[in-house]
């Protein structure tokens, strides 16, 4: 009896533990899915602009622009991704997901620029964590036709 009893408790801790992992999994999915379909969609549109500006003669001033719209492009269309593969709480899954853009799209400007400035940072945190939650929001309540 006392086997069987050793048995059943292990079984219950061990079925805790995957409830466990299985929730962060549904969790964190999503919002990788989206974040990566982010950064694709933001490296297409960066090359794009690219490709305008050496194509044309565009003041350097629109650069940093340019960059925060696709930025923002990126995080709107991974929100809205992270939220379909979710199915539900859009505004919260796009926002983790625009969060975690911002979050690789700083890492990768200071392993490049080694520079990132304050005011502009803040900004780009809003417009990406903003962009990222109205695609969540568009992303969850989106019907196919």
């Amino acid at each position: 009896m006392k086997a069987h009893q050793k048995h059943s408790a292990s079984s219950a801790r061990h079925s805790a533990r995957q409830e466990e992992v299985s929730a962060v999994v549904r969790w964190v999915r999503p919002i990788l899915i989206g974040a990566v379909a982010g950064i694709v969609c933001c490296l297409l549109l960066l090359l794009l602009c690219s490709a305008v500006m050496a194509a044309q003669d565009i003041p350097q001033m629109a650069v940093t622009p340019m960059a925060v719209v696709a930025a923002a492009i990126g995080a709107f269309v991974g929100g809205f991704i992270a939220a379909r593969a979710a199915g539900a709480r859009g505004i919260v899954y796009g926002a983790a997901c625009g969060a975690v853009l911002y979050l690789l799209v700083m890492i990768a400007g200071f392993a490049v620029l080694k520079d990132i400035r304050g005011v502009y940072a803040l900004v780009k945190l809003a417009v990406m964590v903003g962009c990222g939650a109205v695609g969540g929001i568009v992303g969850v309540n989106f019907r196919k036709r």
